[in-house]
């Protein structure tokens, strides 16, 4: 059983890597540097312009200036998450006071997969469930990003791109949509990503016709059940303030707490 802490490293290094995917798509940049890591990507709107990982020293405060003097000269809304291990101590009140505004809370979360048992399969219905496999399955589950985060047509353009980059690696995720009568209303990513023990799920949308069926259950449950056909130890997630009590239902265990900082508002994240 891995302990509270080996949890809180996972999360973060789940998270991590998960941005790694905007900056290393067609298009984006990866900042890996010593005291930061950063990612930028071609489009204006939240959530793939961000600071994932903040451990900075001396030059805490010109660091900080420099990071977000080059996302204003870009004209693009940002994010910037503050782990535990987020240094200096005082990092939530520095970007408060550069105009950050806390926008979202996040509670990052792990399951023990060795005290799991197989849940349920999805429901019987007009709801079905589908491992992206094909155009069909990769434009169902463009259009549910566009749907969650409400992008305009210039950034769909790149979605679709970084939505084709990804689908090429298997090593990377694996990704499910569910339909209902046949029109794409929920999806999920299983990431594998981060440590080698560990898979993360990312992406939990539920279309708000489809809510209440019991859909953003069944994709969990799927993922959980690869995640254990794998190999896995946990399964991981940072959880948002309207889903973190599905999530204890389901049988995650709260392990730490994720402030974001932003620009702008988030509108939705991990909702279900």
């Amino acid at each position: 059983m891995s302990g509270a802490h080996d949890d809180v490293e996972a999360i973060e290094e789940a998270f991590v890597t998960q941005w790694s995917n905007f900056g290393n798509a067609p298009g984006g940049i990866w900042h890996e540097e010593r005291d930061l890591i950063w990612a930028e990507a071609p489009v204006p709107q939240l959530p793939y312009n961000a600071v994932v990982r903040t451990r900075l020293g001396m030059d805490a405060e010109a660091r900080i200036d420099q990071v977000i003097w080059h996302f204003r000269e870009r004209a693009v809304q940002f994010l910037w998450f503050v782990h535990p291990t987020a240094q200096p101590d005082d990092l939530t009140k520095r970007l408060a006071a550069k105009g950050l505004s806390l926008v979202e809370r996040l509670t990052g979360m792990s399951l023990d997969l060795a005290s799991w048992s197989t849940a349920p399969g999805p429901m019987n219905g007009p709801v079905t469930y589908r491992q992206v496999a094909d155009e069909q399955d990769l434009q169902a589950y463009e259009a549910l990003i566009d749907a969650a985060w409400e992008l305009p047509e210039r950034s769909h353009r790149y979605v679709v791109s970084f939505s084709r980059w990804v689908y090429r690696s298997a090593d990377r995720a694996t990704r499910w949509v569910a339909y209902r009568d046949r029109q794409p209303v929920g999806k999920i990513t299983l990431s594998y990503l981060g440590a080698g023990d560990t898979a993360a799920i990312f992406g939990v949308y539920v279309h708000p016709t489809a809510r209440g069926l019991g859909i953003a259950t069944a994709l969990i449950n799927l993922a959980i059940t690869r995640a254990a056909e794998l190999g896995q130890t946990r399964v991981v997630l940072h959880s948002s303030e309207m889903a973190v009590h599905a999530y204890r239902r389901l049988g995650f265990v709260d392990r730490c707490t994720l402030p974001i900082h932003a620009t702008t508002s988030l509108h939705r994240v991990q909702a279900i």
